[in-house]
């Protein structure tokens, strides 16, 4: 399948931090049409995670599938309700938008509307909104009655193509899921008896890796290699620049373990695949923060897929770059371990 429909039917489905169920229920989906040697399973309490060969050798594959959302905070009156967010949302993002609530038995369309700027006080013009003063408009939609405070909600947007690129919400991270999925049909080309692969889809990791630490916890594998977006532009000057386009970013760093991520880069020279170095000389800001830490510690490797407009509803990923990390990973998995493997 191509990596262009995975991104666009994930990128589509919702799945706010801890309300994953409908993203949960496109992976299955997916990973059923690719593969009919898989067993799927419920993993670290409510985690999705699918198992992929019988060998000793234990690789877990990371990735979350949780989007940033909104959650409705206080009902102002039949007409209007107030948001706060889940995960980091600017709220200047939210600014003439719609935005698409789910109720106990239905769905509710808002907008977050802005006054004409003929309309606005000088005062008013180069104001950034927060949160104290952002409201959504219900009444096209029947108003506030069925509403109610906890109801989760998303921007409503719809992915699309656009000159080879992907754009649309949660492409963080469903562009590491894709990998995810795109390495498990690539692994079909390769002989793997002596490993176990696990895929790992995670809950909660953009308010606290949440399920990170639970999966790692439960499968412990032997590597883990952690899936994530990161910034394809707009780096700051004194570091080397990601882009899209040109392979996945493999991370440097103390989160990291030295011996194994130079296997990966060895292995994407080798195999001639498009990779690109990011230093991460602190903390990684992706799961690889707490797996490398889970028990008696998990040799963890960071490849993350360049993005533009991280954390907005009109995020842009290069499929290729999807296509690119699954062929290094799966050429990783199969090599790894072997006599004469890519780091002698």
């Amino acid at each position: 399948m191509k990596s262009v429909e995975i991104l666009k039917i994930l990128s589509d489905a919702n799945g706010v931090s801890m309300y994953e169920n409908e993203v949960k229920e496109k992976i299955i989906e997916l990973s059923k049409k690719i593969s009919e040697e898989i067993e799927i399973f419920d993993a670290g309490k409510s985690s999705l995670g699918i198992k992929y060969g019988n060998g000793e050798k234990k690789i877990g594959l990371f990735a979350h599938m949780d989007e940033i959302g909104l959650v409705i905070s206080k009902i102002v009156d039949e007409q209007f309700a107030m948001v706060h967010t889940i995960g980091g949302v600017d709220p200047r993002t939210l600014i003439s938008k719609r935005v698409r609530f789910f109720t106990e038995n239905s769905e509710k369309l808002g907008l977050v509307g802005m006054l004409a700027p003929h309309l606005q006080k000088q005062e008013h013009r180069n104001a950034a909104p927060d949160f104290d003063n952002l409201y959504v408009d219900f009444s096209i939609d029947g108003g506030t009655e069925d509403i109610e405070v906890g109801d989760i909600g998303v921007v409503e947007v719809k992915a699309e193509e656009l000159n080879g690129k992907v754009t649309g919400k949660a492409i963080d991270d469903r562009a590491g899921c894709a990998v995810l999925l795109k390495t498990l049909e690539y692994l079909k080309k390769f002989r793997i008896e002596d490993k176990t692969i696990y895929f790992l889809f995670n809950q909660g990791e953009e308010i606290g890796l949440k399920g990170a630490k639970r999966t790692g916890f439960e499968v412990n594998p032997e590597i883990g290699i952690i899936l994530d977006v990161t910034f394809g532009s707009d780096t700051p000057s004194h570091f080397e620049k990601i882009e899209m386009s040109k392979g996945p970013a493999i991370a440097l760093g103390p989160t990291m373990n030295n011996e194994v991520t130079e296997k990966i880069i060895k292995t994407a020279e080798r195999y001639n695949i498009k990779y690109q170095l990011e230093p991460l000389p602190m903390r990684s800001g992706t799961e690889a923060d707490i797996v490398q830490i889970v028990k008696s510690g998990i040799k963890t490797i960071g490849v993350s897929i360049p993005i533009l407009n991280m954390h907005s509803s009109v995020e842009v990923v290069d499929p290729s770059d999807i296509d690119a990390a699954a062929m290094l990973i799966a050429h990783f998995i199969a090599d790894y371990g072997k006599e004469g493997e890519v780091n002698e």
